[in-house]
């Protein structure tokens, strides 16, 4: 296994007031998009270059691309339902909380990522955009690998 360079969480959490919520419908079933969203080997597949251990497992997760690297720390699993976790944010001194909530829809999948916590300065607000930014293409990236098995972004 390669060892890969990431920062331990923070210890802070910010109570920022920042927050921002993106989503998508995706045409699948619930379990589908759920284990493509959770397991290590199928999140690798379309969005990371590596992934060790599944969210839906709970506790620490490592998440890369290239040579960067995130530690998640998964806080709550509804099977099927929601998961919560904390990590790092980008370029600030604190953890924020990511909720992915997936919800089944007349045979489809809407699946919105709320991450809160950002502090209100330029640093975080520059922040959370980037953030929004990065959890949007991976909806994107998510539907086109779930729809059609393809792993469009470039890894």
């Amino acid at each position: 296994m390669k060892p890969y360079k990431y920062n331990s969480l923070f210890e802070k959490s910010c109570p920022g007031k920042v927050n921002y919520t993106v989503g998508i419908v995706i045409k699948s079933d619930l379990k589908t998009v759920w284990e493509n969203v959770c397991k290590a080997d199928l999140v690798k597949k379309y969005f990371t270059t590596d992934a060790r251990r599944d969210l839906d497992k709970g506790g620490e997760v490592l998440w890369v691309w290239g040579d960067e690297a995130a530690l998640l720390n998964v806080l709550e699993v509804y099977p099927d339902e929601k998961l919560i976790f904390e990590w790092n944010g980008t370029n600030v001194d604190y953890k924020i909380k990511a909720e992915f909530i997936f919800e089944n829809i007349n045979g489809k999948v809407k699946i919105k990522i709320k991450e809160t916590g950002w502090d209100g300065d330029e640093s975080g607000a520059k922040s959370a955009f980037a953030n929004c930014s990065g959890w949007t293409e991976f909806l994107n990236a998510l539907k086109v690998y779930t729809e059609y098995n393809i792993a469009y972004l470039n890894k």
